[in-house]
């Protein structure tokens, strides 16, 4: 994703000093993971892993032969994508370092490839807990509550990551898009523009802010978000679907009907495409592509509530 550079020949000093340490934020786990195997095999630190201060043995913690081979199983096993048998190496890890910020990652991140979403959004929480650098939690914990369907949860998630550093746009945006699912606009809009603001061609704030222009009446300006995003991406999907809506709004259904046409063969699994396909179909008197549209929607999400049942009875979820 394009965003512009930071100059910091013109930056404060302290926001310099923040940009540093968030960059190094974003390449430091995997180098300690890479560190700590180094770690495991060479240094004479791993015969003092899980001793105290006060010289007493954790009886938690694992000889170091142990540890090698349990970081090095899971490493393996997951980078292969065997990720069920990636698990029990990671957990033995977990409950012998349940403080360890490296295996909480990773323990995390099986999970999510398992879709275990409700015990990696508590791994998360830990991370965030014991992480140096807890950003690095971030968006993952918030998506995690997402995919639960745990959309305050969500919120409250990407809350703290925004608080994290307030000027993030990546933080602004999960924050302003699980804000915008709970119809939160004025606030989820107020963060999309200032994400727009920090990072100009960050589309998907962009999109995002166009959708609350949108739904506030302000079609001209959303057409003018969407125009400017596809000048720079013409195959952006959520940008074609704005200026369908657009486009419906003002009356132009052949239009509106032309641009989702193009936009759902380049995404067969964006409901929201078909779902409106299909009420402009409606809208047409084409009841075969507005069925089939609807069909294609339950098919992706058995539960959507918006497909119109009452009008086509005969339509029967998968």
């Amino acid at each position: 994703m394009f965003r512009r550079a930071p100059r910091l020949g013109t930056a404060k000093p302290v926001t310099i000093f923040r940009q540093i340490l968030k960059a190094m934020g974003r390449v430091l786990p995997p180098l300690l993971v890479a560190l700590l195997y180094v770690d495991l095999l060479t240094s004479p630190f791993v015969a003092r892993m899980g001793v105290s201060n006060t010289g007493q043995r954790d009886p938690r913690a694992l000889p170091p032969d142990e540890v090698k081979k349990l970081v090095s199983l899971s490493d393996t096993r997951f980078r292969k994508g065997e990720f069920k048998e990636a698990l029990e190496p990671a957990l033995k890890l977990y409950h012998s370092y349940p403080e360890n910020p490296v295996y909480l990652q990773r323990l995390a991140d099986i999970y999510n490839r398992l879709g275990q979403y409700n015990e990696e959004a508590a791994t998360w929480e830990q991370f965030l807990q014991h992480a140096p650098l807890p950003f690095e939690g971030c968006p993952q914990i918030g998506k995690a509550y997402e995919k639960q369907g745990k959309r305050k949860e969500a919120i409250n998630a990407f809350e703290r990551c925004l608080a994290f550093d307030t000027g993030d746009p990546d933080s602004q945006f999960f924050l302003a898009h699980a804000l915008e699912m709970e119809r939160q606009l004025d606030r989820a809009g107020q963060l999309y523009h200032q994400c727009v603001t920090i990072s100009p061609h960050y589309a998907d704030c962009q999109l995002g802010e166009a959708r609350v222009m949108f739904r506030h009446g302000r079609v001209l300006q959303a057409r003018q978000l969407a125009t400017e995003v596809l000048a720079r991406s013409p195959d952006n999907t959520d940008a074609l679907l704005v200026m369908a809506l657009v486009n419906w709004s003002q009356g132009n259904l052949g239009e509106a009907r032309r641009i989702l046409e193009r936009a759902v063969k380049l995404s067969d699994r964006y409901t929201d495409l078909f779902l409106v396909l299909g009420k402009i179909a409606e809208r047409q008197g084409d009841a075969r592509l507005a069925r089939a549209s609807y069909e294609h929607v339950l098919g992706l999400d058995p539960d959507n509530s918006e497909v119109p049942h009452r009008r086509f009875p005969s339509m029967r979820r998968p």
